[in-house]
């Protein structure tokens, strides 16, 4: 009896550690009817006042109500965002901590080799929030009103122009790397370590030209410190339904256009990740996100965590051929 008493003993507590280990992994798994439970660290790599701090402090308050959590936006800002995508990266893959990160995100691997971390291979895509087009502007010093006219002026004085951007690797250096190869131009990079510095040199006439968002210049536009030439879409903008497109003003095709999406650890378990892809796919259907992104010329997407992984995956060929080319410039910077 004694020796029965005790196995069953032993085997009542082997039960009882196997439901907690059951219990544990079902946490770790996190399925979508208990996530979440404790709020969510949603981790941006610039210093606010940025267009993704901008992004994530606009649907933060957002999905803290549909989750019914807090979201707390972190910003770790440095080495042009890839502090905090390795934060993320290594961060314990719950759902508690995700990644605000632009579409130059996936091709950081080809323009700074060697980091402790796999853009791609690291995360997993959540949502893409929104797409948006970028405009081409010139210092009004510069002779040229068209397209057409600044890639004349950009071939008869080969090397002599240049562009800014607001660091190597982001949204307006590839812009104007695009654009070097599809007007077949020489036109010298110059990055600075964010935007504000890039826009000051630009009004000042430091340097001669900018691929930007349309809210950061805007107000220089209206007030003649800076001249638009076109835009980067396929479609004009619909807060300056006047400027071509780059497309329609000489070289056919041409498009640029970029992306804010929400990325999680790879690991993160998929029922985890399509709850907050819905979450934010709520957020974004909001009419007053929807006008708030309009009245920044940014159009709102709502796609699935698969889909937005394809995006992720088709940058790789596209950039990989830019970025390969002997004119690619990402070493100069006037900034430091």
């Amino acid at each position: 009896m004694k020796f029965q008493f005790i196995l069953f003993g032993m085997l009542g507590f082997v039960a009882a550690n196997c439901g907690t280990a059951i219990a544990a992994n079902s946490r770790q798994d996190g399925s979508a009817d208990k996530f979440p439970v404790k709020p969510i660290r949603f981790v941006v790599g610039f210093p606010p006042g940025g267009g993704n701090d901008a992004l994530a402090r606009l649907v933060g308050p957002k999905l803290s109500e549909q989750l019914g959590v807090s979201v707390v936006v972190d910003n770790r800002p440095g080495a042009g965002g890839n502090i905090a995508a390795e934060l993320v990266a290594k961060a314990p893959a719950d759902g508690y901590t995700i990644l605000i990160a632009s579409s130059s995100h996936p091709i950081q691997g080809l323009l700074k080799p060697g980091l402790p971390y796999d853009p791609n291979k690291d995360f997993s895509g959540i949502a893409e929030l929104v797409v948006y087009r970028s405009l081409l502007v010139v210092y009004p010093g510069l002779p040229v009103k068209t397209v057409k006219e600044f890639i004349g002026l950009a071939k008869f004085k080969p090397g002599q122009l240049n562009f800014a951007s607001s660091g190597n690797g982001t949204g307006s250096h590839l812009g104007g790397e695009l654009f070097k190869v599809a007007a077949g131009v020489d036109i010298t990079h110059v990055s600075y370590k964010g935007g504000g510095q890039a826009l000051l040199d630009l009004i000042t006439g430091r340097v001669e030209s900018m691929f930007s968002p349309l809210v950061p210049v805007l107000p220089h536009l209206k007030s003649g410190r800076l001249r638009p030439i076109a835009v980067t879409s396929l479609t004009r903008s619909r807060l300056m339904p006047e400027l071509p497109a780059i497309a329609e003003s000489g070289l056919p095709g041409f498009e640029y256009v970029a992306w804010y999406g929400v990325m999680a650890p790879v690991a993160t378990p998929r029922s985890v990740v399509s709850r907050l892809n819905q979450a934010f796919n709520n957020v974004m259907s909001l009419p007053e996100i929807d006008e708030s992104a309009r009245l920044q010329d940014m159009d709102i997407t709502r796609i699935t965590p698969e889909k937005f992984d394809q995006v992720r995956r088709d940058m790789i060929p596209k950039w990989e051929k830019i970025i390969r080319n002997p004119d690619f410039e990402g070493k100069q910077n006037l900034g430091k």
